[in-house]
């Protein structure tokens, strides 16, 4: 049995495995950060699927210091109460309970608090576009008694380990850092002040077992892993258990925070390996552990003790469980893509997965009528759909006009810096093979064929169209839709290549053709290209972008007219002229087409999801047609 899925004893607590969940935000609270059923049938799920440590989502130890506008609280009156019920739900699922303590200083954010952003000194922070006042040093007194008071908070609770943020560019690290912290007091002539009154806080405040957690902005900075050495033995000394190693910052670093699917680990494992280092504490290490045979290599190599997961956890919480029984190819893998666990946590609206969309969610009740379901389309929202409706017991079959499962979805891990997405494909489709749901292929469901199998429900999934605009002289060139490029095989000849619209496709595609060495020109007619892309993926995206020199991208600019003379634009500044190009790649959207009234004459009920209601990304296809599955 691997090292890392036996029992562990760590301090006080007895774990059943080596494998933790990292504290992830959730997005679940009410906005007075009360706890909601959807906290219960998340944690329940985790813990039934084996992790043996489950840090739940960060909680502030004083509201200025809240991050988003459905934070849990650790501040309200009802906070025992509330978590009490998140740390049963979890111990009833035989794993032990952790809440991880913050203060986000200069991260937080001011609309979720509706106070000041505070930190050590005046600054700002640039992922977030916000600026921090100074703390007063009685302000700093109301922190540190709010360590203590949260932890209070936990162990009333009944949760087993307390864990201190003293990473990732919150306030205890901003404290540590002197390029942020510019005090003349005894908080800045000594940056390891603050964080050892909070551990004095917090150790005299509960005496369950507590760790930290830490991440190294500069692996090499010789300052910086004094400080942090330092905070490690103050912290062993005073009877930490385990430090639990992370990477990035929420200011300056989100990619790494985040850690995006298009970074590389070696910087990870750089930073790992130096922590490791510096304390004789047991390491628990974060970030894209998802992958077995990783983490096992980390572990048999000394650089951790544990491993911590989070958006693994997130895209199938019975991981461990899998990885326990050796089915490793049952796994649903996290792609790192940040589609639904970070865009949708931002927006307040929850946490979600694009390929699991049960998150939240109560278990599947059985139909009371069972019914023959026909399921048209194999992509994404008629493969949720599929699913669920054989989890309630329907009878299920899946028409697919193509020869192959997956519709755009097997487009993810074909551009550059998402080949990482071929793990959450293959394990969704994976899953749909497990269920043994029969498919037809080469099958368009029409007047015909629906004759012939008389569904009592059809779910409408054919997906889109890609969008054709009116441009003259379109015609004259070679023009291939996205699909055609990527799933087809169809290629772009010629040099030139102009890309019509600056969206998620049109950009990965320029991306994949400007790293072929052709020329890109990227026309889009809005002022911003991305559109509803991912913020940190996207960031990541235009940054490459930037540094291939073939690819042009103009903005808030239409085509007129495509001739063997030149290109014509519509500008903001009058009309332009760019040189001829050799072919055209649509990426100007999609165009949803209604249910053929011979189909709608044919069957009683019909539920229309995904792009073929209306053009959209993965997360919102997988999600629609669970829930629509989950109702028939």
């Amino acid at each position: 049995m691997s090292h890392l899925l036996k029992p562990w004893t760590l301090d006080s607590l007895s774990l059943r495995n080596r494998i933790w969940m990292a504290p992830v935000k959730t997005a679940y609270g009410t906005v007075e950060g009360r706890v909601t059923e959807r906290h219960l049938h998340f944690y329940r799920r985790i813990a039934e699927g084996g992790a043996g440590l489950i840090l739940i989502e960060p909680v502030p130890v004083r509201p200025e210091g809240r991050e988003h506008p459905r934070q849990l609280s650790a501040t309200h009156p009802c906070a025992v109460e509330d978590l009490a019920r998140i740390a049963a739900v979890i111990h009833k699922g035989g794993a032990k309970a952790g809440l991880n303590l913050n203060h986000a200083g200069r991260a937080a954010n001011p609309k979720a608090s509706g106070r000041d952003v505070v930190a050590p000194a005046a600054c700002a922070c640039p992922a977030k576009g916000t600026s921090a006042r100074a703390l007063e040093v009685r302000e700093i007194q109301d922190i540190l008694t709010g360590f203590g008071e949260a932890a209070a908070v936990a162990e009333k609770a009944g949760f087993d380990w307390v864990e201190i943020q003293a990473g990732h560019g919150y306030l205890l690290q901003q404290f540590m850092d002197p390029k942020i912290n510019g005090r003349s007091d005894a908080y800045g002539l000594d940056p390891l002040r603050f964080a050892r009154e909070v551990l004095d806080e917090v150790r005299g405040a509960c005496r369950i077992a507590f760790g930290l957690r830490v991440t190294l902005a500069s692996p090499d900075d010789d300052a910086e892993r004094e400080r942090l050495a330092s905070l490690l033995e103050y912290g062993l000394n005073l009877g930490a258990a385990a430090v639990h190693v992370g990477m990035g910052d929420a200011c300056t670093a989100p990619p790494w925070y985040y850690h995006h699917g298009a970074l590389p680990e070696a910087p990870q494992e750089e930073a790992l390996r130096t922590v490791r280092a510096l304390t004789s504490l047991p390491v628990v290490a974060a970030g894209r552990m998802g992958a077995f045979e990783r983490a096992e290599r980390l572990a048999e190599a000394g650089m951790a003790d544990a491993i911590a997961l989070g958006r693994p956890l997130v895209a199938d919480p019975e991981l461990p469980s899998k990885w326990a029984r050796g089915a490793f190819d049952e796994v649903v893998a996290c792609g790192s893509c940040l589609q639904g666990c970070l865009a949708k946590v931002v927006k307040g609206e929850g946490i979600s997965c694009i390929v699991n969309p049960t998150l939240g969610r109560p278990p599947l009740a059985p139909a009371t009528t069972l019914k023959q379901a026909l399921v048209a389309g194999a992509g994404p929202a008629g493969l949720a759909a599929a699913l669920s409706l054989r989890e309630r017991g329907h009878a299920v079959v899946i028409a697919e006009a193509s020869g192959q499962l997956g519709g755009t979805f097997r487009a993810a891990p074909l551009s550059p810096g998402k080949e990482s997405m071929a793990k959450p494909l293959e394990g969704f489709l994976g899953a749909v093979r497990r269920a043994k749901i029969p498919v037809i292929f080469n099958q368009k469901v029409d007047e015909s064929f629906l004759g012939r199998v008389r569904p009592d429900v059809l779910i409408w999934a054919v997906g889109a169209e890609p969008s054709r605009p009116p441009i003259e002289g379109l015609d004259s060139l070679p023009v291939r839709t996205s699909k055609e490029y990527y799933l087809d095989g169809l290629d772009l000849p010629g040099r030139r290549i102009l890309v019509l619209g600056g969206g998620l496709v049109g950009l990965e595609a320029a991306e994949k053709l400007g790293r072929e060495g052709r020329e890109v020109i990227v026309v889009e007619m809005l002022p911003e290209t991305g559109g509803t892309m991912e913020p940190v993926g996207k960031a990541l995206l235009l940054k490459r972008l930037k540094a291939i020199s073939g690819v042009e991208i103009l903005t808030s600019t239409t085509v007129e007219r495509i001739g063997n003379e030149g290109v014509s634009l519509g500008t903001p500044g009058g009309a332009r002229t760019i040189p001829p190009v050799d072919a055209v790649l649509l990426a100007a959207g999609l165009r949803a087409d209604s249910v053929p009234d011979g189909v709608r004459a044919a069957v009683a009920e019909i539920h229309v999801v995904g792009d073929a209601k209306a053009p959209r990304d993965v997360e919102s296809a997988v999600r629609e047609g669970y829930e629509v599955g989950a109702a028939v």
